[in-house]
């Protein structure tokens, strides 16, 4: 009973305090205990942009398959083995291999793509949650998956027509038979995502 009394009188006296501090700078709103401010904002973005900050480069070409109707009814795995090939060959052939594309991202949300031998900046919007990234690049907003994989690699992958797109906005081809060719290939699966596979 000593004991229970004790912490009685020692909550009495706590919140005879804080009553006190309130009254001498107002009272005190529940929403003002919650508010977020900007600096909370800037903080919690560059603790997610930290996530994957620095220099990646391609290694691979990356492919990832959702949908359940797949050409011929095959598996997914094989699937996406078999695109994955294809890929490597038509990337090859673009010159990727060589040239090697290279994302740079920076914790205060600024990015760089080299692509194609192509390094143009923009600005990007990482949720780690969705795995998903936002970015604004060449001026056109792009939206891709981002599928972290350990501390040094990564798999940056879009929607096919999307990715036909980025290759577009390089400039380089537009108007070319190997782009054609991809836009061909991906027009045979549904829900296909391709891209990289990056390492730091």
């Amino acid at each position: 009973m000593r004991l229970i009394a004790t912490i009685l009188c020692a909550l009495l006296l706590l919140t005879s305090c804080a009553a006190k501090k309130n009254a001498a700078g107002g009272p005190l709103h529940p929403d003002q205990v919650f508010t977020i401010t900007e600096d909370d904002i800037a903080r919690e973005t560059l603790l997610v942009n930290s996530m994957i900050k620095g220099e990646w480069t391609y290694k691979a070409p990356s492919v990832d398959v959702s949908g359940k109707n797949l050409i011929a009814g095959i598996g997914k795995p094989i699937a996406k083995s078999k695109i994955k090939k294809k890929l490597k060959n038509a990337f090859k052939s673009i010159g990727l291999d060589k040239m090697r594309p290279r994302f740079s991202f920076n914790e205060d949300g600024t990015c760089a793509i080299n692509l194609l031998g192509k390094n143009i900046g923009g600005t990007y919007n990482y949720n780690p949650d969705q795995e998903k990234i936002y970015i604004k690049w060449h001026g056109v907003p792009i939206t891709a998956h981002l599928k972290r994989d350990g501390k040094k690699k990564m798999h940056i992958t879009f929607d096919a027509d999307k990715f036909i797109s980025l290759l577009t906005l390089a400039g380089r081809f537009s108007d070319s038979s190997t782009v054609k060719v991809l836009s061909k290939l991906m027009d045979n699966y549904e829900d296909v995502m391709i891209g990289f596979e990056l390492k730091k």
